[in-house]
């Protein structure tokens, strides 16, 4: 058996963090900010004994890996044995000044010491893993060639195939990385049971790209704000692109929504 946990936001800020367990394996993929740590290190403690066999990042933004970031720091205790990722180089001024002097630039000056203190893997198109009855592969991983967005458009893609059902990770994809995707995979590989929304659900893949997959069980790293595209006044009277997501999948034959908003949830696959 293998079970998926969307963990939730412990505060307003977007993040994304999920969790596999097998039935001798505790994987992490992202995490979330910093301030979801204290949650992460208590999912451990009462599941894994708060050992991580393999830890997966997708793209290096703050509500990704800044939670591992905390956890390094403040909790010795929790152990993790690989980390598995490809980022851009981050020292580079075409990516590093995008966030100069910001709290981001303090977390990529963390990040470039990681492989000082960790046994870390860098991810290539390709790769596959297995860890007892659950097989992950990587299905693209940062292009320096795509310049818009960058940083998001860096987002590793894992297909995750368990004993029944299959997750498409997309992290922040955008656009350009999505389009990507549609140009390399057929169908088959890019369709499964469930489908992490690109992007938090908004301004992420296009239109066109969940019309090739048609997601049919969907994952949402939204907070309530988010999902419903209100931080002020009512439904969908902000900016977010959220509920136009809503209504695309809804389109396309969607009968299942996973909101990070709803705290920690799981399902077996």
């Amino acid at each position: 058996m293998a079970r998926f946990y969307l963990l939730g936001n412990t505060t307003y800020s977007q993040m994304f963090g999920c969790v596999i367990k097998t039935p001798n394996k505790t994987i992490v993929i992202d995490g979330g900010t910093i301030h979801d740590s204290n949650q992460l290190i208590d999912f451990l403690k009462d599941n894994s004994e708060s050992h991580v066999d393999a830890w997966f990042f997708t793209h290096p933004h703050h509500d990704h890996i800044g939670c591992f970031v905390d956890i390094e720091k403040k909790a010795p205790h929790v152990t993790v044995d690989m980390l598995y990722y490809h980022f851009p180089d981050l020292t580079d001024p075409a990516y590093s000044s995008l966030y100069r002097g910001d709290f981001e630039a303090t977390l990529w000056q963390d990040v470039n010491e990681w492989k000082t203190r960790h046994q870390t893997y860098n991810l290539l198109e390709g790769d596959h893993f297995e860890f007892d009855d659950v097989r992950i592969r990587v299905l693209r991983v940062f292009n320096p060639d795509i310049k818009d967005n960058c940083i998001n458009n860096s987002s590793a893609v894992y297909r995750i195939d368990g004993p029944r059902r299959s997750i498409l990770i997309l992290g922040d994809l955008g656009v350009e990385g999505g389009n990507e995707l549609m140009n390399k995979y057929s169908l088959d590989m890019l369709h499964t049971d469930y489908t992490q929304m690109a992007h938090h659900g908004q301004n992420g893949v296009s239109k066109e790209f969940y019309e090739y997959i048609k997601p049919q069980r969907c994952i949402w790293a939204a907070p309530e704000w988010l999902w419903d595209n209100n931080r002020r006044n009512g439904f969908d009277t902000d900016i977010y692109q959220t509920v136009r997501t809503r209504e695309w999948v809804a389109e396309l034959g969607a009968v299942e929504h996973i909101v990070e908003k709803d705290g920690i949830q799981c399902f077996d696959f």
